[in-house]
């Protein structure tokens, strides 16, 4: 379907057919307190008005690709016997259907996220539904990778973990050092070998995850033609980040890009409060986080939007935004510049809460402190240290320290940091993560007299 056609809907026979094993099989066994979120989608394919979100032309491959895409890195999740935080099939497979049958069909893992099970749980979750309706993406691990031979291993493993036959997009994971990615895809011959897979059939399309400078970007961009890439780009790290240059680069060269990131680890679905009345009197029914998402996706030049969305309000208010998809007007392109100078008067940590900084040796709960320490920051109860210890400063005192003992275990805090900075190379955001658990530990400290 092409950007044309998205005013069109799925067809009643198409629709009920992968209803017919797919979201309405599920309804049954969510039991009633469920069941509404299908039954509207049961009387939209009935009476022919359900509407895929929009999807976006692929042209190299002539693939029609959905806006939106599936992250497959924040399942909703339980604890299992062990007490350990294992993915929630149930809640995973009502998200995935609900996506899949509102016309999302792509889907990206890796072989990292949730702790090596993703693969697995999207594999499974797919399964029912026809092969050539959904588009996989898959990631070979670059930071893992000693040897061609381990390479060669893993990705069977992968094709084995998802249960299918190809990836339509494959990547080399978060690319950030020109020295890992030499040795590891010119040197080892890693490159090469997944060119091989390429011809094979196994792969469709081969891309890459950026994480790195721009030197590195365009030494990238020398090396091979590349059939996508994919970036971190929102509105804060379109200047912040350089997302900007890295995005005309692939313009300039016609490669499709996709966006990871969108909402900053969801730091953008929640902004200060004087920021959020800016668009709320802009536009009193749509959320912040579909600013965000409407930022990203009228970039012609994006080929699909990946969002983790781990709640289904999430994935129904991202569908809303896609689904005869407006690209931001100029007027609200202003409106969500004067937002963001408002946003920024308070400075946050860029912590995407990907967690690979995890785990600390020492117990710190990293993702945690720093969403805990923005979660202050956003909601204007950071105390000014430097400025007066007026009534103002002791309110925002109490809360912030109720906040961060309650929201922080003692084992996992900033005190704990001892600054052996082994998580420091393990940040895709190249953070200060010492320096930043330094400052918030000598806040807490003072605060606490």
């Amino acid at each position: 379907m092409s950007e044309d056609n998205v005013k069109k809907t799925i067809s009643r026979r198409r629709a009920i057919k992968y209803l017919g094993f797919g979201v309405l099989a599920a309804a049954g066994a969510y039991g009633i307190a469920k069941a509404g979120v299908f039954d509207n989608i049961k009387k939209e394919a009935e009476n022919g008005t359900l509407v895929p979100v929009t999807t976006r032309l692929d042209k190299g491959a002539n693939l029609n690709i959905s806006l939106l895409g599936f992250g497959c890195m924040r399942f909703p999740t339980i604890q299992n016997a062990e007490k350990k935080k294992v993915i929630d099939m149930d809640k995973s497979r009502e998200l995935v259907d609900y996506a899949y049958n509102h016309g999302i069909n792509y889907y990206d893992t890796a072989y990292i996220y949730h702790g090596g099970t993703s693969e697995n749980a999207i594999g499974t979750l797919l399964k029912k539904y026809p092969r050539e309706s959904f588009y996989l993406a898959d990631k070979m691990p670059t930071w893992l990778i000693k040897s061609k031979e381990q390479a060669v291993e893993v990705f069977q493993e992968q094709l084995d973990r998802c249960q299918v036959e190809y990836f339509d997009y494959y990547l080399l994971h978060s690319l950030d050092d020109q020295t890992m990615y030499d040795n590891v895809y010119e040197n080892m011959g890693v490159y090469d070998y997944l060119i091989e897979e390429k011809a094979k059939g196994r792969i469709k399309r081969l891309g890459f995850s950026f994480h790195g400078s721009v030197d590195f970007f365009k030494y990238l961009m020398s090396k091979h033609d590349w059939d996508f890439v994919q970036i971190q780009l929102n509105y804060v790290d379109w200047e912040a980040q350089q997302a900007k240059e890295l995005y005309r680069m692939l313009e300039e060269r016609n490669i499709p890009c996709i966006i990871m990131e969108p909402l900053r680890g969801g730091a953008l679905a929640k902004l200060t409060p004087d920021a959020e009345a800016i668009l709320k009197n802009a536009d009193a029914k749509s959320t912040v986080a579909s600013w965000a998402f409407r930022y990203a996706g009228s970039l012609p030049g994006v080929l699909t939007v990946l969002s983790g969305m781990t709640q289904m309000e999430h994935l129904v208010d991202n569908v809303k935004t896609y689904t005869g998809f407006q690209p931001l007007t100029g007027k609200e392109q202003k409106i969500l510049a004067e937002a963001l100078v408002e946003f920024q008067k308070f400075e946050q940590i860029s912590c995407t809460k990907c967690r690979y900084c995890m785990p600390c040796p020492y117990g710190v709960d990293i993702p945690l402190v720093f969403s805990t320490y923005n979660q202050c920051v956003t909601e204007s109860n950071l105390p000014d240290m430097k400025g007066p210890r007026d009534s103002k400063f002791n309110k925002k005192k109490r809360t912030f320290l109720n906040t961060y003992n309650t929201e922080i275990p003692d084992t996992a805090q900033a005190h704990r940091c001892i600054e052996c900075g082994q998580c420091l190379s393990l940040c895709p955001q190249k953070i200060d993560i010492t320096g930043h658990m330094r400052s918030i530990r000598e806040m807490v400290k003072e605060l606490k007299g």
